[in-house]
């Protein structure tokens, strides 16, 4: 009756989350604790009605010496009676600094990835129950994490990750276990009050059942609920970065500062957190003081200030557009001669300018582009260059006639401050020609004495990355 009971549990669990589907293989990991030696022996019995195929595999944390070979061997026995075939691996050495925990997890997770890839299986099953779960909630809540974190443990994760226990306590868990007459071994870290998780399992649980005694499927519950709120706040917020957003290329999100702030403060912060795991492709690591200080950040007075955050991102605003990308190693001075007419690759920039000699009349394919430049050719002399910005740059913008400094109209066009160090600057005889994409100096503009013209053109990375709205053409 147990053993039914639970199986039927397990099996509306496996449908509701479309967990394994006919003629998959799944690799099954176990330790030899109850909950995997519960989910293997059920999987094993449910295989043939799901037409599915398993695989085990096992981890060595190597953290207890001498537990850790004797459970090898013991799942391995186990492995052999259902006639599976078995994977087995080892950790490497725990770094001195960091989590324990966390670096173990990693490991466990590639060497089962690895696993999954080479036997071309779909599923990795994890023996994950519910238990577990109401110990996740609870540490989250002590430790501050917003809605997403107390959604919990995931039933299903990118759709390769199962947990098809999870909705079985542990009580339920040991009853089949002793109804079927299945042994285990049991971890004795689990004893071991070290650890926030098993304090929680130990201790505050013990505690909190004296008020609510059912407050393991509460919080499993609650769990369900809370990632069903935040899978909604997720696609609406996806969806407003999808309307109100730009996304550049190497990962980089910019959005207005203006729009962002006519959000209400829970759906703006959402959508932050939204950009920020989007840019990485996770939020691991990324806390709820890391979206304050982002939030804080598009509010600052500053016309330009960044925070770095986790997993290599940084979060800038530049003016008016708050911007979510990788790190990026800063550029140097950069400096290419051109001895005359022709095509010149600028590899620092990754672009590439032309330059194409022609009389007045002659057709030059005059175009409309910020990033082309028409200029008096008998006002310049040879060789040319094409440097980035240097301090005290300075030029006679087309239509003025005294100097301006290169930063003042940087600041004047907000221009932001990655596009300043790259901006490539024509230079003939010491002055200034043109500000690529910006301004031309007035001293090279044709006029109705130019007899010859000079078209200089820009192509590449820099012309993809930046669009100087509302510049005037440089001609």
């Amino acid at each position: 009756m147990v053993q039914e009971k639970l199986i039927r549990k397990v099996k509306q669990t496996i449908k509701k989350y479309d967990m394994i589907r006919p003629h998959e293989k799944i690799v099954v990991a176990v330790s030899g604790g109850p909950d995997s030696i519960c989910l293997l022996d059920m999987l094993h019995g449910l295989a043939e009605p799901l037409q599915a195929q398993l695989v085990v595999a096992h981890f060595d944390h190597g953290l207890r010496p001498g537990e850790d070979q004797e459970e090898t061997r013991f799942v391995e026995r186990i492995a052999q009676g259902y006639g599976l075939p078995i994977h087995t691996g080892k950790a490497e050495p725990m770094p001195s600094k960091g989590s324990v925990e966390e670096h173990a997890r990693k490991q466990r997770y590639r060497f089962l990835e690895e696993v999954r890839r080479q036997h071309q299986a779909h599923k990795i099953a994890m023996g994950h129950q519910l238990n577990d779960q109401a110990e996740t909630v609870l540490m989250r809540l002590l430790r501050g994490s917003g809605l997403s974190g107390l959604g919990g443990i995931p039933p299903k994760r990118d759709h390769i990750i199962i947990r098809p226990l999870i909705e079985t306590t542990r009580e339920e868990i040991m009853a089949y276990l002793w109804a079927k007459g299945l042994t285990w071994v049991q971890d004795s870290s689990n004893l071991s009050t070290t650890y926030l998780r098993n304090k929680i399992r130990l201790e505050l649980i013990p505690l909190l059942k004296t008020y609510q005694p059912n407050i393991i499927e509460t919080l499993g519950r609650n769990a369900e609920i809370y990632r069903q709120e935040d899978a909604w706040f997720q696609a609406e917020a996806r969806d407003w970065l999808m309307e109100h957003a730009r996304f550049g290329p190497n990962g980089q999100i910019t959005t207005s500062i203006f729009h962002l702030s006519t959000l209400p403060a829970p759906f703006q912060r959402r959508v932050l957190r939204e950009m920020i795991r989007t840019a990485a492709g996770g939020l691991r690591r990324v806390s709820l003081d890391h979206i304050r200080l982002a939030s804080e950040l598009a509010k600052s007075p500053s016309a330009q200030a960044e925070i770095m955050l986790p997993r290599g991102l940084v979060i800038k605003k530049r003016y008016d557009h708050l911007i979510v990308e990788p790190r990026r190693i800063l550029l140097g001075d950069y400096a290419y001669t051109l001895e005359g007419p022709g095509s010149h690759f600028l590899g620092a920039i990754n672009s590439t300018i032309s330059v194409q000699e022609g009389s007045r009349g002659q057709d030059l394919e005059l175009g409309r582009s910020c990033w082309e430049a028409y200029l008096d050719a008998d006002k310049i002399t040879y060789p040319l260059m094409v440097r980035n910005f240097r301090p005290g740059d300075r030029l006679i913008p087309l239509g003025m006639r005294g100097h301006k400094k290169v930063h003042d109209l940087f600041v004047d066009l907000k221009i932001p401050l990655e596009i300043r160090a790259v901006l490539p600057i024509l230079v003939s005889d010491n002055r200034l020609v043109w500000v690529a994409g910006l301004r031309l100096d007035d001293r090279f503009k044709i006029t109705g004495q130019t007899k010859r013209v000079l078209c200089v053109k820009l192509q590449g990375e820099i012309v993809r990355s930046f669009n100087p709205e509302g510049q005037e053409r440089s001609d």
